[in-house]
């Protein structure tokens, strides 16, 4: 982990074997320094029971894309706005937010960052391919809290940070071996 270069772990949207235990290890093995929860069809007690199942010391670590309540139930690290859940609610700090086009970025500034993709093709969605030039990003990133999003492994990490990227976000690379 690079206090300069954040690394995100953005859990698989299905039910994953032994789930809490592997997030558990993901951020005490230093693999990230934050872990998004990305379960769009959970309900808020699946929610909380996963949340439960992760230590407390680990919870300023995690950041909820749905049930945004619990983030102060649990004292979370944050929520992250989504074409689902795209307004935050009255009181919540540390936001970070979906952008999927150049144009969005106009907007980083207001929120802690911002996840850009599909930067690689992606290796949780066959077919959603790269949909950006990294050459081309660098100066419209540069100065911005921009994470890259899409495709992304640690092996990409250098490419990345030389164009311009504030940090490298990951969901197929941690949990494509409980597919």
């Amino acid at each position: 982990m690079s206090a300069n270069f954040k690394i995100i772990a953005i859990t698989a949207p299905d039910t994953i074997p032994c789930e809490a235990t592997r997030i558990t290890a993901i951020l005490r093995n230093g693999e990230a320094d934050t872990v998004h929860i990305r379960k769009p069809d959970w309900d808020i007690s699946s929610m909380r029971r996963l949340i439960c199942a992760i230590p407390g010391e680990l919870h300023a670590r995690l950041r909820l894309h749905s049930h945004f309540e619990l983030a102060g139930e649990f004292s979370l690290g944050g929520i992250h706005l989504n074409s689902r859940n795209p307004v935050a609610p009255e009181g919540i700090s540390n936001i970070s937010i979906s952008f999927h086009s150049v144009e969005q970025l106009a907007d980083a500034a207001h929120y802690e960052y911002v996840t850009l993709s599909p930067v690689f093709d992606s290796i949780s969605k066959p077919g959603y391919r790269a949909a950006f030039d990294l050459d081309a990003l660098r100066p419209l990133i540069e100065g911005k809290n921009v994470v890259a999003l899409g495709g992304v492994t640690p092996g990409r990490f250098p490419l990345l940070r030389e164009a311009g990227f504030a940090g490298a976000a990951m969901l197929g690379y941690f949990w494509k071996q409980y597919k």
